[in-house]
Parts: C-alpha cells; structure tokens; sequence
C-alpha cells in the first residue's frame, strides 16, 4: 500500500499571512491540531501546531527549569498575555518549517518508519516534486489502514 492510497487528499491549510489567532480558531471548530502552511500555488512552506504555538508561549525559563525549585512562576494571566500577542502575529512567524514530506509513491511502511523517526509530529505531509502539498497522512491514518490488511499482508477493499 503506498500513501497516496491513504492520504487525506486536499487537506485543510493556511497560508502565511493569516493571523495565527484567526487560524486557531478555525482549527478548534474543525478539532485539528495541526495545519500544513501552502503559498497561493499550494507549496508547502510549513506547518502551524497546537505545539508551536505553545512552545512559543511558554517561557524557555519554565520549560528548561526546575518548576519545583523555582519560588515563583508566571501565572496564567502572562501566558494568556503571551498568547495574545502570538494569535496576533502572521503564520509565518510562528509556523516551524521543519517537517515531515514523504512522496505519493511512498510504501506505508516507509511512511510509518519515518513518523516514528521524525518524532516531532504524528503527521506526515504528503507532497510532488516541486513541493505542493498533496494531501496528509496522520499516525492513525496508517494505523485505521491496517485493518484492510489481511494477515498475509494483502489489501482488502472490504
């Protein structure tokens, strides 16, 4: 099986000049956590998570710190503060522009090995040639795909 024959085709995206706020807010009522960035010609620059943006309102001094040791740690109103100021920014400054491509022709083995490998993301972003987003391919995309295997390993459409 290869990952065109799993990928969400025409996945939902954003672009880099929408605001972040705007953006989240959409994927709350869609209840992703994860959205590929594409430019007007649907090339993949980035992706904008629930994670990046927490990792942008978090200060690195609680994130690489001790909070058991540490007398005083901001409150949630600054980390709300923070996230105010992070919804109003573009994608482009907050989205992360590594992530993880793999092609069309892809075997799902592949694409689960490198899931696991990159770690980072539980989806894989699934794009042609010239880098425009084809579709995506989520952990529990390979994971719900094994059920149409039979266990001698062929594809049942049943």
């Amino acid at each position: 099986m290869i990952a065109a024959k799993i990928m969400i085709a025409q996945p939902k995206t954003c672009t880099t000049d929408e605001q972040v706020g705007v953006v989240f807010d959409r994927m709350r009522m869609q209840s992703l956590r994860m959205l590929p960035v594409v430019d007007a010609d649907g090339v993949l620059k980035g992706v904008l998570s629930t994670f990046s943006v927490l990792g942008r309102i978090v200060p690195d001094y609680i994130v690489s710190g001790d909070l058991n040791a540490i007398a005083y740690a901001p409150d949630l109103g600054l980390l709300r503060k923070h996230y105010t100021t992070v919804s109003d920014q573009p994608v482009a400054e907050i989205m992360e522009t590594t992530y993880l491509a793999v092609g069309a022709n892809e075997s799902l083995l592949s694409v689960a090995a490198a899931l696991i490998g990159f770690g980072k993301h539980e989806y894989a972003l699934v794009v042609e040639k010239g880098g425009r987003l084809l579709g995506i391919i989520s952990a529990g995309d390979i994971l719900d795909s094994l059920l149409q295997i039979t266990e001698d390993g062929r594809y049942s459409d049943a």
